[in-house]
């Protein structure tokens, strides 16, 4: 299990979650977007609780490990959700547009690469 800090509040989470939502996050920083996420975390009685977040560029997250007695819960539905947002950031977008001079099309991706 992982700590979580974020916004002076932490709370704890399994290792997977954490760290795909550090990943997330990181993600989300290299293109200036902010989102909301809903992640599975412990609460005090060992149930499982659901946080929601709103993270972006400025999201400063402190992620640690943490002994817990609590058995680890099945939180591959959310470690999944938030990688494949993640990969879905880091995916560049092609963009068509028509070429003034001749009429042709282009393809740009997001960072001005032009591709086919």
């Amino acid at each position: 299990m992982k700590r979580v800090s974020y916004a002076g509040v932490s709370f704890l989470t399994t290792d997977g979650v954490a760290d795909a939502l550090l990943r997330f996050v990181a993600a989300l920083g290299l293109k200036q977007k902010a989102e909301t996420v809903e992640i599975p975390a412990v609460g005090d009685r060992g149930d499982m609780v659901p946080v929601q977040l709103v993270i972006g560029p400025a999201s400063e997250l402190v992620s640690m490990p943490e002994t817990s007695d609590i058995e680890d819960p099945d939180t591959s539905a959310a470690i999944s959700s938030l990688n494949r947002r993640a990969d879905a950031l880091a995916r560049p977008r092609a963009v068509a547009y028509l070429d003034q001079s001749g009429g042709e099309r282009q393809f740009y991706d997001e960072d001005g690469l032009e591709s086919m």
